[in-house]
């Protein structure tokens, strides 16, 4: 079974108060990347909720 295949990603970002969010593809929820722990502190992020960064999403993509 021999097919051509090609997959092309649909994504928009949006920079808003010191977080990124991004839709993608068809997803109906956007994703919001932003910094946590020691990100926070070297990017000089100021006090706020915990978020996922976009490293966190790529470790996460590639181990699973």
């Amino acid at each position: 079974m021999n097919q051509e295949f090609e997959y092309i990603s649909r994504a928009r970002l949006e920079y808003r108060g010191g977080f990124r969010t991004a839709w993608l593809g068809e997803v109906a929820e956007p994703v919001v990347y932003g910094v946590q722990g020691a990100l926070r502190t070297y990017y000089g992020v100021k006090e706020g909720p915990p978020v996922a960064s976009t490293l966190d999403h790529i470790v996460a993509a590639v181990a699973g």
